[in-house]
């Protein structure tokens, strides 16, 4: 079932003002949400909106107060975030870098303490749209769901990377988990009571499992690596730059053991024509554009580039109406009643 984009819009920003937003925050908390689903992200988009109810709720996201700015000089800033929402802080973020990065090559912020942010690859356009290289990194510390590699105890948790690539045509936008998948992906499988498609967890005693409610259980089990028993410590290894980029740089890490509601956010952007230039740069991205898709592939399947796919459900799902998790409404009904809000029709 699909459902006008428009209407998911005005439901989605109903029920955040309902909880306390502000107009502003809850406009940038629906962009992001629903910026997830159309870029096939589903258990990043209105399935996560009863959580981020919840957290307003809880006072666990907070919609009133300042960021506070920690460190601010020409091309690097620090931010604290104290929580508050995290789609409207990076949305003020990616303000100060584009204006900042005008003026010189690079620009970078850190955030600490900021709440949720959602999926990543959502926030890439706005830099791309207009030439520029982007990296953001997000990850919890108060979350551990991934072991070392030989190792039964959770030290890190999924901490996604990405990067927008401009090119001359549809920019590459990667996003991905440092590990076989997120949390909340396996959250998805647990609440249907579904075993995994592989066995890409492992138990309390470090045996590969395609059992979600491993996660749960007591003695936890983890989240594997990228590349899984055999090569996991390469995925490892990357775990571990996310959180040097974005909690020890930003000064909000393990050591002090917050809770679970706070995230530490490292963005860095990069002006290409302030190095060799941005036509030497694009002649290159476009270079290597054009040699994968020169590749016939295998069973006549060009390979797939790196937001491709995320780029043309967005097109599709504009243009013919937007597919939500099949349990995103079923858990939004109840906030629904409480804010006499009617749920959207397909």
């Amino acid at each position: 079932m699909r459902y006008p984009h428009a209407d998911l819009t005005e439901f989605t920003t109903a029920l955040l003002r309902h909880v306390g937003a502000d107009a502003a925050q809850a406009a940038a908390m629906t962009e992001r949400l629903l910026d997830a689903d159309l870029l096939g992200h589903r258990t990043h988009g209105l399935w996560f909106l009863s959580n981020y109810l919840e957290r307003i709720s809880g006072g666990h996201i907070r919609t009133s107060g300042e960021i506070e700015v920690v460190h601010r000089e020409p091309g690097a800033a620090a931010w604290r975030a104290h929580r508050l929402p995290g789609a409207w802080v990076l949305g003020e973020a990616t303000a100060l870098l584009l204006d900042d990065v005008r003026e010189r090559a690079t620009s970078t912020i850190t955030i600490a303490d900021c709440s949720h942010i959602g999926c990543l690859q959502s926030y890439l356009p706005p830099f791309t749209e207009r030439g520029l290289l982007v990296q953001l990194t997000a990850t919890n510390p108060g979350v551990a769901s991934v072991a070392a590699p030989g190792g039964t105890n959770p030290v890190i948790t999924t901490n996604p990377i990405a990067m927008g690539i401009p090119t001359r045509g549809a920019a590459l936008l990667i996003d991905q988990c440092t590990s076989v998948g997120s949390n909340a992906l396996f959250d998805d499988y647990a609440a249907r009571g579904e075993r995994l498609p592989g066995e890409w967890l492992l138990d309390a005693a470090g045996v590969p499992t395609d059992d979600p409610a491993v996660l749960t259980g007591e003695p936890k089990g983890t989240i594997q690596s990228l590349g899984q028993a055999e090569f996991g410590y390469k995925g490892f290894g990357f775990g571990l730059m996310s959180e040097a980029l974005s909690l020890a740089l930003t000064g909000y890490g393990r050591r002090s053991r917050p809770n679970r509601f706070g995230q530490g956010v490292f963005l860095q952007v990069i002006d290409p024509a302030k190095f060799a230039g941005s036509t030497e740069f694009l002649d290159e991205v476009d270079h290597l554009v054009s040699t994968v898709r020169a590749d016939p592939g295998r069973d006549g399947r060009p390979p797939r580039l790196p937001g491709e796919r995320a780029l043309a459900s967005r097109a599709d799902q504009l243009r013919d109406g937007v597919e939500l998790h099949p349990d995103a409404l079923t858990r939004l009904a109840p906030w629904a009643r409480r804010a006499g809000v009617p749920l959207p029709r397909g």
